[in-house]
């Protein structure tokens, strides 16, 4: 509930500033793929004492955005995000987790220079989890940039961006708490 607040209260902050801020000049579209680190998923994800569990595999945070640039400051679009844990169990053999997260975003420029733009955003939707046993689960998803640095000139850019995901049904089911804290991409505007 929480989680819908801050996003209606984004969305509205987002409408505001939209009412009041000029056209957008330059580029209204931008499309980003991009890594980010499995810091959380690491951290969580330990052989056990026991060796039951071991050979861990991590693959990092993959991930595609839209945005489309309602004005100089405001951009809203969708972002795609999967992720993937495999270990080895000594009674199950190779374990295999996948999350697909699918989030609508919201994001503020705040920070324009012919090079340099300067950014934070947010998302919230849905994460899909499956394994190869057949099991699969959904929870919601929330993401939030803090700051994010792109940098280029032209239609091909380049971004850094720091912030945090979290996704969990209940306290016994938590997907991740703070990973993808450091993400880079590759970004095409036009």
């Amino acid at each position: 509930m929480k989680c819908k607040r801050i996003f209606l209260l984004a969305a509205v902050l987002c409408l505001t500033l939209t009412a009041r801020s000029q056209e957008t000049t330059g580029p209204k579209h931008l499309v980003r793929v991009g890594w980010g680190d499995p810091l959380f998923e690491k951290l969580a994800f330990t052989p056990s004492p026991a060796g039951t569990r071991y050979d861990f595999g991590f693959s990092g945070h993959f991930f595609a955005d839209y945005h489309y640039g309602l004005n100089k400051f405001v951009s809203v679009g969708g972002q795609a995000d999967y992720q993937s844990i495999c270990w080895t169990d000594s009674q199950d053999g190779r374990v295999r987790n996948h999350d697909l997260c699918i989030m609508p975003t919201l994001r503020l420029t705040w920070l324009h220079s012919e090079w340099v733009r300067l950014y934070s955003g947010l998302g919230a939707g849905m994460l899909i989890a499956w394994d190869n046993t057949g099991g699969s689960e959904a929870a919601p998803v929330f993401n939030l940039n803090s700051i994010g640095l792109q940098v280029g000139k032209g239609p091909w850019t380049g971004s850094l961006d720091l912030g945090f995901m979290a996704s969990m049904r209940n306290a016994n089911h938590i997907y991740f708490a703070g990973t993808r804290l450091l993400s880079v991409s590759v970004n095409y505007c036009w």
